[in-house]
């Protein structure tokens, strides 16, 4: 893509690959960023790879990079300062049916368009390639907990811009093994669904498991290190998310959300591969082979100091104080043209309120695979299963909705091959299980992840959910 032979070549290969369905979808949203990309990529090659800011940690297993090498435009100042803007949009169609066993006849049908993410980034150098930032925001509803069951202070399906990323990286080794030193407001590291960037996922979006455990953004500190085959971050933050609990992102330290102190470590052993290859999930035709074994746990308590108390929804009753521990193993490997991941969550809540104690347990499995049929064509399929604690659903009376399966099998489209740039995708899911006990008092749910993330509606004893989704990088 260095000439313009090379990019004349390229539109040709996207044209012809293209069926006349696809060409009035994707041309117009694509053809002109990716041409303009490609005529500023000598700025890309003339960079240090570790100048690229927090691309140079995505290598390194779990930190959030840029949404794609190929992609963005990049400026480069004389002193050695660096930047790069990046976009990422996905426009979605969803369908969801539902059994009417806990909702009004007439409404088991729903559907319609969604923006659920629309992010900008920043991210580069800052004088040396040793010092890197990232800065982005998302005007959609699918990421930071926003919409229903959160008790995020902004309403979600507004299109108003949420901060995500906010942090500074320090390179002590300017390079990519070696120390380095975080700070500011970034994705947790603790699983490895969220710690891959939104628009490298193998499915359209994560699985409701890790929407319900993960701790998702928070602010603090981190320090890690990289070698060729082993990996770690430890941190200090402001906690994450938990059941019960909203995420703590760009929050005053006074909040009640936030927890009084919180450390977390993830480590990840690299059995073979490069870290590169554990960017996204996929693996393409011919690529080579990887896998690693990972682990991390977080531990945070709250109520000792902030001058507010959690009032977690389904309880309505102030917590004096709150330990909360959460764990992770998982497994990733990557094979030719063929790619597969488990995961197992779990967490732990001991609340203390002013006259008892009250313990919840959860645990969750996530199992996903891909396929490529050809160069440009992959089948996947996840199964996800989590167990909700006992004491939570036989508080609402409920003789079901312990156990929680869910189903996907979808097909991806690369319509640039071996580049997330321009993906089309569609996938149909399904709940084996009542919904109910997740979604009781609907609104103010805590459990239940944001329509905008999985589709699924709940309050119900199964679900299907059927969805369309056309993803651009540029």
């Amino acid at each position: 893509m260095r000439n313009g032979y090379a990019m004349k070549r390229l539109i040709k290969q996207l044209i012809q690959g293209m069926n006349q369905n696809t060409h009035a979808l994707v041309t117009a949203g694509c053809l002109i960023p990716l041409c303009s990309s490609m005529a500023l990529a000598g700025s890309l090659d003339s960079l240090d790879s570790s100048a690229l800011g927090s691309r140079d940690l995505a290598a390194r297993v779990r930190a959030h990079q840029p949404e794609g090498a190929e992609t963005g435009w990049f400026v480069e100042r004389a002193d050695n300062s660096s930047m790069r803007i990046s976009v990422l949009s996905q426009t979605r169609y969803t369908f969801s049916e539902r059994k009417a066993q806990f909702i009004p006849p007439g409404d088991e049908k729903t559907y319609g368009f969604a923006q659920p993410r629309t992010q900008i980034a920043f991210d580069g150098s800052i004088v040396s390639s040793q010092f890197n930032f990232r800065v982005s925001m998302d005007f959609g509803d699918a990421e930071v907990s926003r919409g229903r069951g959160t008790g995020s202070p902004l309403a979600g399906s507004t299109g108003t811009p949420r901060l995500l990323d906010a942090y500074a990286q320090y390179n002590f080794a300017g390079k990519r093994e070696g120390y380095y030193f975080k700070f500011g407001q970034f994705g947790h590291v603790l699983l490895t669904e969220e710690s891959i960037s939104s628009g490298n996922q193998l499915v359209i979006d994560r699985s409701i498991a890790s929407e319900l455990l993960g701790p998702g953004y928070t602010q603090g500190i981190a320090l890690g290190h990289v070698s060729d085959t082993f990996a770690w971050e430890a941190n200090i933050t402001d906690g994450g998310r938990y059941v019960g609990s909203r995420e703590d992102d760009n929050s005053a330290f006074n909040d009640e959300s936030e927890a009084d102190f919180s450390f977390g470590f993830r480590g990840d052993w690299k059995i073979q591969g490069s870290w590169d290859q554990f960017t996204d999930f996929t693996n393409f035709q011919g690529a080579n082979s990887g896998s690693k074994i990972g682990f991390g746990f977080l531990y945070q308590f709250q109520g000792q100091t902030n001058p507010g108390s959690t009032t977690p929804g389904f309880l309505g009753i102030p917590i004096e104080s709150g330990q909360i521990w959460s764990w992770t193993v998982d497994y990733q490997h990557e094979g030719d043209g063929w790619n597969f991941f488990a995961a197992y969550f779990g967490q732990w809540a001991d609340w203390e309120f002013d006259t008892t104690t009250l313990g919840i347990m959860n645990n969750a499995f996530v199992f996903q695979g891909g396929w490529f049929l050809t160069d440009q064509t992959e089948v996947y399929g996840r199964f996800e299963t989590f167990w909700v604690d006992k004491t939570f659903r036989n508080g609402f009376g409920t003789p079901d909705g312990f156990i929680h399966r869910f189903a996907t099998v979808g097909i991806n489209y690369y319509v640039i091959p071996e580049s997330h740039a321009a993906k089309i995708s569609t996938d149909i899911s399904y709940s084996f299980d009542s919904t109910f006990a997740l979604t009781v008092g609907a609104i103010d749910s805590l459990l239940l992840p944001d329509p905008s993330v999985s589709g699924f509606l709940g309050l119900t004893a199964h679900e299907i959910v059927f969805r369309v989704q056309l993803q651009l990088m540029f």
